[in-house]
């Protein structure tokens, strides 16, 4: 495996496939080929490591890729379809993951029109119909994203609120809490330990509501399946 690179973040794939909500094996077709009709396709993008024979690891933009990418599979649309999204945007975009980029959080609506404009399949047809279809498929996966020049730069884990987040500049871009950096899987045990959230605050010299908001996150990715 890549040495892990400081400021990208570094996700295992059963790390990744937790946090966006999906199963690890398909999030490692995507990203490392798959077969479709009996014939090889290639990987729906590039992952910021490369893959080795001990598998394949993710940077924090992978992540919101796959997000995205995950979306789309949602509304049932097919990984060909979606494979040709994925061209016309890096295309448009000038990038090998146009969905985490500056632009895309920008001009969205725009580039995902223009990309779909011509796609046949009836899941596109359908939604092209209805109101907005980037912003009832697409724009809640930029929800509670931070962006900078270089793309996407954090996601804050909780909606609505800016307690706990994944940001690559930080423990690797592993769930903390943002306030003081403690991961949130250390916060769990922090409390198993003690017997109560209000006395791991008292140990920890943070407020007790931090402490939930890190239970909470800890309880929803536990209810994902990552198989």
């Amino acid at each position: 495996m890549d040495s892990v690179d400081y400021g990208i973040g570094a996700y295992t794939a059963l790390e990744a496939a937790r946090m966006v909500g999906m199963s690890q094996s398909t999030l490692r077709r995507w990203l490392l080929g798959y077969e479709h009709d009996s014939k090889p396709e290639p990987a729906l993008w590039h992952p910021q490591y490369e893959p080795d024979e001990d598998g394949v690891l993710l940077g924090f933009r992978d992540l919101v890729e796959a997000r995205i990418v995950y979306a789309l599979r949602k509304q049932r649309i097919g990984l060909p379809t979606i494979r040709k999204c994925i061209e016309r945007a890096r295309e448009i975009v000038g990038d090998e993951r146009p969905f985490s980029t500056q632009a895309f959080r920008t001009d969205g609506k725009t580039i995902f029109l223009e990309i779909t404009r011509d796609l046949d399949e009836p899941e596109f047809i359908d939604l092209r119909k209805s109101q907005g279809v980037f912003k009832r498929v697409v724009e809640p996966s930029l929800q509670d994203l931070d962006f900078g020049p270089g793309g996407a730069e954090r996601w804050w884990l909780l909606h609505g609120k800016k307690t706990v987040v994944a940001d690559p500049t930080r423990s690797f871009g592993q769930p903390i809490l943002a306030e003081c950096g403690i991961s949130t899987a250390r916060m769990v045990e922090a409390v198993a330990a003690e017997g109560s959230v209000e006395q791991a605050a008292r140990v920890y010299e943070i407020k007790p509501r931090l402490i939930r908001d890190a239970l909470a996150y800890e309880a929803s990715i536990g209810n994902r399946k990552a198989a």
